[in-house]
């Protein structure tokens, strides 16, 4: 009799805990979405969304991306104010909008518009410092600072709607020849690339012109290495895999 009431009480205290648990659990999601919900405007967002056109194309173009979903907004890469109190905007004057935009965009309050050069690279790099750190030594970063027709970040990902760029889809805007480019570490080019890069279309050329198919495995540029190691690493593990299965169907056969 005592064993049992034992176990009644004891059954009682575990629903009362799951209960209690569930119901810290829901006030803990009620807390978020509230907080969520009151989280304030970024003014930027309001005023390009409002202005229409191609103003608000930036904001289309960052919704979604990579960045909103990190919450990565407007002021992080132009700076300014993105706190001011617009209000509702569609009520406000011309002079009013005007002295809100001011404000929002003004200097003082760290607003550098278009990033470009080197600032450009300050910026991402406080996120991709690894990324910048590679580009600004290579080929093309040091083109892009030296203003010799070099892409900055946003040519190949996107200022806003940012992506991995497709190697080399999108290396065809500034070249006619991108032979070998998905093979190369596009952030990180150098002279022995290219030299390579030049030997490897030379000798494809040469074989073209003789009317024989290119090699089954591309020769591929010394930064590459570890590419090679894990192809052939890849290729490896598929062939052990087929002769384990033949093995254990022969086993299975002679049962």
């Amino acid at each position: 009799m005592h064993s049992s009431r034992s176990s009644g009480e004891a059954d009682t205290v575990k629903r009362k805990r799951y209960a209690a648990g569930v119901l810290v659990a829901i006030t803990l999601i009620v807390c978020a979405v509230s907080a969520r919900s009151e989280e304030k405007p970024v003014a930027c967002i309001t005023c390009h969304e409002y202005l229409g056109g191609e103003l608000a194309k930036p904001v289309r173009e960052w919704k979604g991306s990579i960045h909103q979903q990190n919450g990565i907004t407007c002021n992080f890469c132009h700076g300014g104010n993105p706190e001011i109190d617009l209000g509702n905007i569609q009520q406000l004057t011309p002079l009013q909008l005007a002295d809100k935009q001011s404000r929002a965009m003004a200097k003082s309050q760290g607003f550098i518009g278009k990033p470009s050069g080197k600032g450009m690279f300050e910026i991402c790099g406080r996120c991709h410092g690894a990324s910048v750190d590679r580009y600004v030594n290579s080929i093309m970063g040091k083109a892009y600072l030296g203003d010799k027709g070099g892409p900055s970040c946003v040519a190949c990902h996107g200022a806003h709607r940012n992506t991995i760029p497709e190697v080399p889809k999108v290396c065809m805007g500034c070249h006619t020849d991108t032979t070998g480019f998905d093979q190369i570490d596009a952030m990180n080019v150098t002279a022995s690339t290219i030299e390579e890069l030049s030997k490897i279309r030379i000798k494809l050329a040469a074989e073209k012109a003789r009317g024989r198919e290119p090699a089954l495995l591309p020769e591929f540029p010394e930064e590459l290495g570890s590419f090679q190691i894990g192809f052939v690493a890849f290729g490896a593990v598929i062939f052990l895999f087929l002769i384990g299965y033949l093995v254990y169907a022969v086993l299975e056969r002679r049962r």
